[in-house]
């Protein structure tokens, strides 16, 4: 009872905080507060379904984001998600309701059977892309990019202190204010604000390579958060969280300045001194996390008694449960890996192809799989197949190729340096997208960057053409009723 009493509360605090200052037109704050609440997960609410606070704001702000969306419609990533999401709701249509697939439970809540799910989703990814819109509508106004950084980083830097604090007192923060469920939660692994280590481990992924990137311009005391955030990120064990933060220091020192590379090498020596202080001080938590770890890396346990299979299976089984089940559901049905399996849909035929050995024996027929994979590729074939893919890589290109143009070629040094921030924050969400994605809609936030960058660059483009023909026509070298020079 008193769960369901604080999950209303919480969801009323969700609803009531954007709905005050949207009515104030504080978008400053308004857009701070999206941003916090992706890593600070304590307002994400499962009433009916998995709400994320974020999501909340984009169903609210949906209404003017269906009246602006018909400018928004004219820029390419706008057409190509468009496009996207009108052949997913064909999808949706045939493998959710004509030939819905199969619940190998047959005891599914509906929000989880095939219609349901098709429902669910498509007004998901319609809550999306209206936070998108409204991240991109508020990333025009100069200073807001290093506002959202700052939000973003204050989240998962919040996050990461109630990851260290529930590590030395073993008190579960999030248990003690949401009362959502027992979490049976040993003081070597945290997960901070967050419902998993995991999570807390992409929050302090995320803040850490935004820290980096951005240094002074950020915090003054960027340092110290380095610090907290990778504290955070090692009191988690948590594998992924490594994997992801590894992609994002390969990106870093590859595509960045000697700036970052600089501030990269600051995180290498920072990340010895504390693995170096946890196995002096904190032991029992060290070795512990260590162990964790190697167990993830070492597939021994779970591959245990398995025959050796192909090329692809043998990848499968690396790969955690959700992802698993889909890729060798896939290798078994290509044919929906070309055309997709309908607005997360996937876990409904995964399901029974669960991989042999440790996996099948907890995640059976009888239970089966719920949640979707957690590689973004992998989650976009799922969805849309190889359509969807390319769907999502001409997004990715052009938002990319915006935000290039936008850091390279700008008279305002200020305005250069606030779109080269956007453009590194840009490209470390698309390879952790890739790497691991987020129950929170952190890829909308990053979509927004892009589509704000699509937009002005097609703006100060138009603008040029202007005072070009006004130029011309002053000097008697345009014809307005033609429409053509002389």
């Amino acid at each position: 009872m008193r769960s369901d009493v604080s999950q209303i509360i919480l969801l009323l605090i969700a609803v009531l905080v954007p709905l005050l200052l949207f009515k104030f037109k504080r978008h400053d704050l308004l857009l701070s507060w999206v941003c916090l609440t992706l890593f600070v997960q304590l307002f994400d609410t499962t009433i009916l379904t998995n709400l994320p606070a974020g999501r909340i704001v984009g169903l609210m702000y949906l209404p003017v984001a269906l009246k602006h969306f018909r400018h928004w419609v004219k820029y390419r990533p706008a057409q190509a998600w468009l496009l996207n999401y009108g052949y997913l709701l064909i999808l949706g249509v045939l493998f959710g309701f004509l030939w819905p697939w199969p619940d190998s439970t047959m005891m599914r809540p509906f929000t989880l059977t095939a219609p349901g799910r098709t429902l669910v989703y498509s007004i998901r990814m319609i809550s999306d892309i209206s936070l998108t819109v409204y991240i991109a509508e508020q990333l025009r106004i100069p200073g807001r990019l290093y506002l959202l950084g700052r939000a973003l980083v204050a989240g998962t830097s919040l996050s990461a202190l109630a990851g260290l604090f529930t590590m030395f007192t073993g008190i579960d923060l999030v248990y003690l204010i949401t009362d959502f469920e027992e979490q049976f939660l040993t003081a070597e692994r945290a997960h901070g604000l967050s419902a998993e280590p995991r999570g807390l481990g992409l929050a302090c992924a995320y803040g850490l390579m935004i820290l980096l990137v951005g240094q002074r311009k950020l915090f003054r005391l960027w340092p110290l958060l380095v610090v907290v955030n990778l504290a955070g990120l090692f009191s988690t064990a948590s594998t992924s969280a490594l994997v992801l933060l590894t992609a994002g220091i390969v990106t870093g020192w590859v595509f960045f300045s000697n700036r970052t590379r600089g501030a990269i090498l600051f995180l290498g020596l920072a990340a010895a001194l504390l693995i170096f202080a946890a196995s002096i001080f904190l032991p029992t938590q060290f070795n512990s996390a260590v162990q964790t770890i190697q167990a993830r890396i070492d597939p021994s346990v779970k591959l245990n008694g398995i025959p050796p299979g192909t090329f692809g299976q043998e990848i499968a089984y690396r790969l955690d449960v959700f992802d698993a089940s889909a890729m060798l559901f896939f290798l078994e049905e290509p044919f929906y890996a070309l055309v997709g399996t309908g607005p997360g849909l996937v876990s409904l035929p995964a399901s029974y192809h669960v991989p042999p050995g440790l996996y099948s024996a907890i995640w059976t027929p009888e239970v089966g799989v719920n949640s979707l994979p957690f590689h973004g590729i992998l989650l976009e074939i799922s969805n849309g197949g190889l359509l969807g893919v390319l769907l999502w890589i001409a997004q990715v290109i052009l938002c990319w190729l915006a935000l290039r143009h936008l850091a390279n070629r700008q008279e305002d040094t200020r305005a250069m340096d606030e779109w080269s921030f956007a453009w590194a924050v840009f490209l470390i969400g698309t390879v952790f997208y890739v790497v691991q994605i987020s129950i929170s809609p952190v890829w909308s936030v990053m979509l927004g960057i892009g589509w704000a960058a699509v937009r002005l660059v097609r703006e100060n483009e138009e603008q040029l053409v202007y005072a070009l023909r006004r130029q011309a026509r002053d000097a008697g070298y345009f014809n307005p009723a033609l429409d053509r020079f002389r």
